[in-house]
């Protein structure tokens, strides 16, 4: 497929996100309010939109042929209730592509669109968690986790420079600290790069990208070496250790075989 087709696909993806928001805010959402059941229906039922909606956008970017999304390991999504799933996060699309993966994510939105007067509404309606300062965002993101929610987190905070090695936030730490819960890694990559830091959407690579999703076996965290210690020091030392793992694993992505993998083409 070459870069002049996959121009306009790519201008008309993110047009149809932003299109698609306004009236899902203007009409649909309202609809959904009228529903019974609460704001925990009505949370379920939006994050549902949502993934269909961005299923609808993966699967037209995917026949326009700017990418293939391939899972590698991907547990089942009933599987990860209560899971705290930490993401790299090298590309724009990672979080149109996992939500459009696994339903009923929880996941931290941007202060800009928490506040927005359209997208607001929907992320709030979605039970996501604003980016509002790193006491809100832990207590929030505990809160979820003891819900059983599964917590998506990208610990990096923004998108990595491709080669660069993986430096972490604490938040990811201070929420494992907090309830121990079971911590699943994703590893993110596209081949060639595509929409990362820097890039503006109209930059496309001349071939199609293969996107991959790795999950590997929820993390062993060093308890042990933890014990004890008073938490903002735990925290950095966990911080340091999953910086380790996660830049150990993407060193050696190349040498994973490809056994139990997907491609995905999901339908609209």
């Amino acid at each position: 497929m070459r870069r002049i087709i996959k121009v306009p696909a790519s201008a008309a993806g993110f047009t149809a996100l932003g299109v698609g928001g306004i009236l899902f805010s203007l009409l649909g959402l309202p609809l959904l309010r009228l529903l019974p059941g609460g704001a925990p229906a009505l949370q379920r039922r939006t994050r549902s939109v949502i993934h269909r909606f961005f299923r609808g956008i993966v699967w037209f970017l995917a026949k326009a042929g700017l990418f293939k999304v391939r899972t590698e390991g991907l547990p089942d999504r009933k599987a990860l209730d209560g899971t705290l799933i930490l993401a790299t996060h090298p590309g724009y699309l990672d979080v149109v592509i996992l939500l459009a993966l696994l339903d009923q994510l929880t996941c931290v939105v941007k202060t800009g669109i928490w506040t927005n007067p359209l997208f607001g509404r929907v992320v709030q309606a979605a039970g996501y968690l604003p980016a509002l300062g790193p006491e809100a965002v832990l207590d929030a993101g505990a809160q979820a986790l003891a819900r059983g929610e599964a917590l998506l987190l990208f610990p990096e905070g923004t998108r990595t420079d491709p080669g660069a090695p993986h430096t972490f936030h604490r938040g990811a730490a201070h929420l494992a600290l907090q309830g121990r819960p079971p911590v699943l890694p994703l590893y993110i990559t596209c081949t060639p790069p595509l929409l990362v830091k820097g890039h503006r959407w109209f930059e496309m690579p001349k071939d199609s990208c293969d996107y991959c999703i790795r999950a590997a076996e929820p993390l062993d965290l060093p308890w042990l070496d933890l014990e004890g210690l008073p938490v903002p020091l735990a925290a950095r030392k966990l911080t340091r250790w999953l910086e380790g793992r996660f830049n150990q694993e993407t060193a050696h992505a190349g040498h994973h075989p490809h056994g139990d993998q997907a491609v995905h083409h999901p339908d609209p």
